[in-house]
């Protein structure tokens, strides 16, 4: 166990009561894994039948699994190729908590991209735009978006006040799990234990008020704020809650009953009930700590449909569509550009005038009269491929394509080709002759 510091226990002994013995003990156990199944690319049946580590399903998270194993994924085929991602299961509940996950949805400090990966599954009802300030941080968030296929994310790094500036009440929800103390995470991360002090709570509980207030105004009246950290700490979690119903005017909304059963009700502050807010503790439900609020911003919403026309010429998108249309089977409803990457964005995007890492899927650019695809295009679209080279996890050349050398081709014809395993895809290729050059990018490569 680690050696907790003097001060916060004591809190904690009197936050929790008679249930600190309990709490205690659970820093003797290994801290949970989790993943998400990602249903935009399979089913769980599907994947129950391809992944062979054992799991067992999350109560409150349909598309949650408490992953029962200490195994590494990295390597393993079915993550590079998008069918889960890692996630504590403690973090799982705060986006489960919510009723619907409809139109436009910020995730404000989004990376590396678990609440943002959560919400954009609910379907394609929600268009999430998943910021990170951090650029470092918000490159790790894109290849995760990428790597899973999303068809309804697009990625930003700016500061939250720009979204105040450029978008006010724009979006529908708005998700901010911000930076915290991360006492949740004492028996994950030890070195959260030595950069805990008496006053980092203080420190942290301003900083997010900051974030929140900058960020507010973007969203619609009416609109719904999911506030989340991975601390205990009551001036982070409570008490911000408190800030933003005494402040703001918000209405703290009851989260769905399956997570009720998991979680324990928040503690009152300045009279309020504050029991819609949720705390999750380990010894109540596997998973590290996480708190987590639904809040409602006062008036009523008006859902937008609307889209602003893209800024591609008639030529560019004619040629950028002979590609698809001879490569493809589905059609690509709305194409935009950026810099000279062309993109298959969500309609909603177009109504946001924001600088965007990325608008949507990547699909590609013009070069010299051709038109060269993007490791996203497969990713997000490989399933429509006319043209696949499909892959047994049992065949040698799925290693051997994992590690960026070529293979032989067994059932596709020469041009492009997306490169799939068990029929989901992994990435892209140009097919020569029987033999496969390729084009899996050399920063995912296995050495």
């Amino acid at each position: 166990m680690s050696i907790l510091p003097g001060a916060y226990m004591r809190r904690m002994q009197d936050i929790l009561g008679e249930d600190y013995p309990r709490y205690e003990a659970s820093f003797d156990s290994p801290a949970a894994r989790g993943l998400i199944v990602n249903t935009a690319k399979t089913t769980q049946d599907v994947f129950d039948r391809l992944f062979t580590m054992p799991t067992r399903p999350l109560s409150y998270f349909e598309k949650g699994r408490r992953l029962l194993s200490e195994d590494k994924v990295g390597g393993d085929p079915l993550h590079a190729a998008g069918l889960y991602y890692m996630q504590d299961p403690g973090a799982m509940s705060a986006v489960a908590a919510l009723p619907e996950v409809k139109g436009r949805v910020l995730d404000v400090a989004a990376a590396p991209g678990g609440k943002t990966i959560a919400a954009a599954l609910t379907g394609n009802e929600a268009f999430v735009v998943a910021n990170e300030v951090n650029f470092p941080r918000a490159k790790v968030l894109l290849q995760n978006v990428e790597r899973m296929g999303l068809t309804n994310v697009a990625v930003t790094s700016l500061p939250p006040r720009d979204f105040a500036r450029y978008t006010p009440e724009s979006f529908d929800m708005i998700i901010a799990d911000l930076p915290c103390s991360g006492e949740g995470m004492f028996r994950k991360e030890p070195q959260a234990v030595s950069a805990w002090n008496e006053n980092i709570n203080l420190m942290n509980a301003e900083r997010q008020k900051e974030i929140l207030s900058d960020v507010l105004p973007a969203l619609k009246e009416g609109g719904t704020l999911l506030y989340s950290t991975c601390t205990y700490a009551p001036e982070e979690n409570e008490e911000i809650v408190a800030y933003l119903i005494e402040k703001y005017g918000m209405r703290l909304l009851p989260p769905k009953k399956e997570v009720l059963a998991v979680t324990a009700p928040a503690m009152s502050v300045n009279g309020l009930d504050l029991t819609n807010a949720r705390r999750f503790y380990p010894f109540i439900e596997e998973g590290e700590g996480q708190f987590f609020a639904i809040l409602q911003k006062p008036g009523e919403r008006i859902y937008t449909t609307k889209s602003i026309p893209t800024k591609v010429s008639i030529n560019e998108e004619r040629r950028v569509r002979d590609f698809l249309s001879r490569n493809l089977s589905a059609e690509i409803p709305v194409i935009n550009k950026q810099g000279e990457d062309y993109y298959a964005v969500h309609p909603l995007a177009r109504t946001l005038p924001l600088r965007y890492l990325s608008e949507g899927v990547r699909l590609g650019e013009l070069s010299g009269g051709k038109f060269l695809p993007h490791h996203n295009l497969f990713t997000a679209y490989g399933g429509y491929f006319k043209n696949k080279e499909d892959l047994s996890l049992s065949d040698p050349r799925l290693d051997d394509y994992l590690r960026g050398l070529e293979i032989d081709a067994k059932n596709c014809s020469d041009g492009y080709v997306a490169v799939t395993v068990e029929g989901h895809s992994l990435g892209g290729g140009k097919c020569v002759e029987g033999r496969i050059k390729n084009h899996y990018p050399k920063g995912l490569r296995t050495r």
